[in-house]
């Protein structure tokens, strides 16, 4: 057991302050050392503070003077490299059995509720080498959390009957990602490495690897993997809190000072990633329509570079979308989507190099041509001298970013510092996330030999004919065994080895330019307007400013709706408006990727009202990025090459969709059903089918003749740059501008005391049911703020005895949960389970008999438990803004809205303040007992006999005239 307070519970919290109250004397005699990190950005108003227990442990302390939740996160040197041979995913499954009971809080879902019920968030990942746990929760609770937190370190359960049961959850976690792409196509990548080497294993595990083996009991195996691997020395803790660093030291003391030392055993040694006499090429069936290409070097482990990053040179020009690049090249010719280049996280001695390439089908066709021109431009770069230009861009870019970097949240600043103290220095834990120095030539020259022929894997993925010729034999097919992708594993045919040898220096591919678009000033305006005010209106032209340097960050935000007559008010001008912001996206990719390196982003996107135009970043430029990108805006005609393969890539993208995870489909299914004007897939599939490139042109010709337009600046920029701005977008446009009156996306008007189900596609083997409890009421009122703020707090109050009953207690599936899923003046909660192994009927009723308890429990409801959920949600409502974008987004959604309400916020926490606990009980007794709500289930299996037969459910459609 933990040594700790022996204050109860209650007092503990409700007294915090009185427990913390220690000198820095007395400290100072605790610890080894205090040590007070360097090197933070300019921005960053934390302070850091790293302490050394007596037991070994590393706590780095972060002073927050912005938190409003508090936060912590504790890495450990262990992850799926550490899995036993005969035991595949253990380390992850570690992971799941330390939230299931301790000595001191032995209920399996103590923490998670203490957690939810006091306004936070929790999570954990394993990962290759680190298994890392972190949470965040209003302050007042802080203590308590770290408490039961730390608890997993010291005292953990590990009950027999939990371990035989939470396997099941390991395997519904496992079983829910069978048909991700991206998980099928790694684990098939996987047969090309080593065997020896343990990045080859399968790691998420499943009731196959995860059982009692012959003198090796399940939970046995697990205390073994506990205690080899979970002692200070091999863990970091990081805490985050608007608190003293002395005192957060002293419940790092209190709570963490009990976890066991050792003598850390040394780092093991890894075998090669790759291995001579290997196959290097495969082919692998993909489920989607859709195909890649994608060129694996193993290269030197580069975590030892970070403070110089030579292989952001390779990316920067491998991919890069600027005109004269290789992406360029290939775009131009229809046969790429797209193309990134990245760098693995280190696995072991060795980390993977990558270039994936997203075909077209033509571009499949054509592979030869795709590869050829790859491993052209792969020799110019290395037949071309090292460029100090560019090595001294990503140093300036580099820096650029971090010393201007945005706020981070408590819990992601911890769950991302633990991970990176265990293997970083001191001095580095900051500074590590920035370049310090531009890479040498001869790094950079010597990874450029590591991207060779004997070095190479090629992996290409595709439900369409695959390139036999590039294979030295007739391919033969066989079965992944977890995630059962067919792939075929081959030598490289000489033909392919001459496309690789004779594709010399590029004449069709050029190496990027100096990048014009780096920011030149970073000078703030020192201004902070109360709310954004109409600062230039003409007949069919608005224009919002607020100006707001307050984030102390040189960047802006501006916003431009363009609304015409009929954007989306059908399935055909719905889809030409998605073919017309992709068509256009797609011409100006390349144009667009030097401000997008040099922190200038821009999104351009279709909505019911026609489209918007977004930018943001540094704000020095990025008006006249602005206007530029109008004048290409209203200057692009589409091509017919263009548009064929835009609709083309559109009909893989709707037919893709149901192959998505099946429990957010489900999400999507709900908001289509009940939302006025909206179409389902199949209908705009149907409707897609007969687009054409006139139907597009006729299209925008009459969305860019008459509009309104609608603007917001915001960040640092003057009122004065905000209306040149303005001025230089209305003159472009004022014998065009027509008033309009923008449409509202509205809720269906929803029959009370009806039941409703709807089947929706989905590739998924999983049954998932979304039981949604919708309150028709509330839609007479034109906000529904109290209303939505009643279903918020009951799901806070539903949250962790569903997930608690549904997943931990009956093993119904890993992905359990409640959801507020309330959309303009409609409350709804959705209660979600997605199950590999669970039927539909035996879903839906273990969620109404889980309702019905709660109908009973929840009149009785404590005073304390309904304080602390409308407490947290309060606190969410009452957190301030950390970054423009938290603020601007928001005003720009009511600026967007006919008639802008910027109060929205206040009112909502006003009427949260003013429920009381007889009123959410009155409130409970309407709702659960459906005197006034409307049911819907929402599922992608057949719907129980059962229940049909009953008559009590309704089968609907999104078009169904009864919804």
């Amino acid at each position: 057991m933990i040594k700790g307070s022996t204050t109860p519970q209650a007092t503990q919290e409700n007294n915090q302050t009185e427990t913390l109250q220690t000198g820095k004397q007395s400290l100072e005699t605790s610890y080894n050392k205090i040590i007070n990190i360097p090197n933070k950005s300019l921005t960053d108003k934390n302070d850091y503070h790293l302490i050394t227990l007596n037991n070994n442990l590393k706590v780095l302390l972060v002073s927050d003077p912005q938190a409003e939740r508090f936060a912590a996160s504790l890495s450990v040197n262990v992850g799926n490299f550490q899995d036993p041979d005969n035991q595949q995913g253990l380390a992850h499954f570690l992971e799941h059995m330390l939230f299931l009971g301790t000595e001191k809080y032995p209920e399996a879902g103590n923490y998670q509720s203490y957690i939810n019920t006091h306004g936070g968030s929790h999570n954990a990942y394993t990962s290759t080498d680190t298994t890392n746990f972190h949470f965040d929760i209003k302050p007042s609770a802080y203590e308590g959390a770290l408490d039961r937190f730390s608890q997993f370190f010291t005292s953990p359960l590990f009950s027999e009957s939990l371990t035989q049961r939470e396997k099941n959850a390991v395997d519904s976690e496992y079983k829910a990602k069978l048909k991700d792409e991206g998980r099928r196509n790694n684990q098939a990548l996987k047969t090309l490495l080593n065997p020896e080497h343990p990045y080859s294993h399968f790691t998420v595990g499943s009731l196959e690897t995860l059982k009692n083996r012959p003198n090796a009991p399940l939970r046995k195996q697990l205390l073994k993997l506990y205690k080899e691997n979970y002692f200070s020395e091999n863990m970091a803790l990081v805490m985050v809190a608007n608190l003293p660093y002395n005192q957060m030291a002293t419940l790092a003391r209190q709570y963490f000072s009990d976890i066991p030392s050792k003598t850390p055993i040394p780092k093991k040694h890894y075998p090669t990633l790759t291995i001579k006499n290997k196959p290097q090429l495969q082919f692998v069936r993909s489920l989607i329509d859709n195909s890649t290409l994608n060129f694996y070097y193993p290269i030197d482990a580069q975590g030892k570079n970070y403070k110089t990053q030579p292989t952001r040179y390779l990316s920067y020009i491998l991919g890069n979308e600027n005109k004269g690049s290789l992406y360029a090249s290939l775009k131009s010719e229809g046969l790429i989507n797209g193309i990134s280049a990245s760098t693995s996280t280190d696995y072991g001695d060795n980390a993977l190099f990558s270039v994936r390439i997203a075909l077209t089908d033509e571009g499949l066709k054509k592979v030869d041509t795709v590869a050829k021109r790859f491993f052209a431009t792969l020799s110019t770069l290395k037949s071309s001298p090292i460029n100090p230009l560019y090595l001294q861009e990503g140093l300036k870019l580099s820096q650029l970013m971090f010393n201007n970097q945005s706020y981070v949240n408590p819990q992601s600043l911890a769950r991302s510092l633990s991970a990176r103290i265990l293997k970083t220095p001191t001095e580095d834990i900051l500074s590590c996330y920035r370049l310090e120095s531009a890479a040498n030539k001869s790094q950079v020259r010597h990874l450029l030999k590591q991207l060779s022929q004997d070095n190479l894997l090629v992996q290409l993925t595709s439900n369409h004919e695959f390139p036999e010729s590039w294979a030295k034999q007739t391919p033969i097919w066989k079965i992944e065994p977890w995630y059962q992708s067919s792939y075929s594993n081959n030598y490289f045919s000489q033909l392919f080895l001459d496309i690789i040898n004779l594709s010399v220096k590029s004449t069709q591919v050029s190496l990027p330019e100096k990048n014009n678009f780096i920011p030149e000033s970073l000078d703030l305006i020192n201004k902070k307007d109360p709310s954004p005010t109409i600062i230039f209106q003409k007949e069919g032209f608005t224009y919002w400013n607020k100006s707001d340097s307050s984030f102390g960050k040189p960047t802006a935000m501006n916003f431009l709706a363009i609304r015409f007559a009929d954007a989306a008010n059908t399935p055909k001008h719905t889809l030409l408006n998605k073919l017309w912001s992709r068509l256009f996206n797609d011409s100006i990719s390349e144009l667009t990727y030097a401000p997008y390196i040099a922190g200038l982003g821009y999104a351009f996107y279709p909505h019911a009202n026609g489209a918007t135009l977004r930018t943001s970043g540094y704000s020095d430029k990025q008006s006249a990025y602005v206007t530029w990108l109008i004048d290409q805006l209203f200057l692009f005609r589409p091509t017919p090459e263009r548009f064929k393969q835009a609709k083309a890539q559109l009909a893989k993208d709707l037919s893709n969709q149901k192959s998505r995870q099946a429990y957010r489909n489900a999400s999507s299914a709900l908001s289509t059903l009940i939302t006025k004007n909206s179409f389902t897939t199949k209908q705009l599939e149907g409707a897609l089918e007969k687009l054409s490139l006139e139907d597009l042109q006729q299209y925008t010709k009459r969305a860019r003749e008459r509009f309104d337009i609608v603007g917001y600046s915001t960040g640092n920029l003057t009122k004065e740059q905000a209306e040149k701005l303005a001025n230089a977008i209305y003159e472009r446009f004022s014998n065009r501008l027509t008033p309009r009156k923008p449409l509202e996306i509205e809720t269906k008007n929803l029959t009370s005391q009806q039941n409703y189900h709807y089947q929706f596609e989905s590739t998924s083997d999983d049954k998932v049911v979304l039981y949604a409890l919708i309150d028709t009421s509330a839609q007479l009122t034109p906000k529904a703020i109290k209303e939505k703020a009643y279903f918020s707090i009951l799901r806070k109050l539903l949250n962790s005895p569903f997930y608690q009953e549904l997943r931990t207690n009956q093993q119904l599936g890993y992905i359990v949960g409640a959801q507020n899923l309330s959309i303009r003046n409609t409350p709804i909660l959705g209660l979600l389970v997605q199950s590999p192994n669970t039927d539909t009927l035996s879903i839906i009723r273990a969620i109404e008999d889980f309702l019905k308890e709660q109908s009973k429990r929840l009149p009785n409801i404590s005073e304390k438990d309904f304080s602390q959920a409308k407490s947290a949600l309060l606190s969410e409502l009452k957190m301030a803004a950390k970054n423009l974008s938290d603020n601007a987004l928001n005003e720009w959604h009511q600026i967007a809205k006919p008639d802008p309400d910027f109060l929205t916020r206040e009112e909502w926490i006003n009427n949260v303040e003013e429920i009381q606990r007889t009123d959410f009980i009155a409130f409970i007794n309407r709702k659960l007992q459906s005197t006034d709500t409307t049911k819907i289930i929402i599922h992608n299996k057949a719907f129980p006999k059962e229940l049909t037969e009953q008559q009590d459910w309704k089968k609907t459609s999104p078009n169904s005239p009864s919804l």
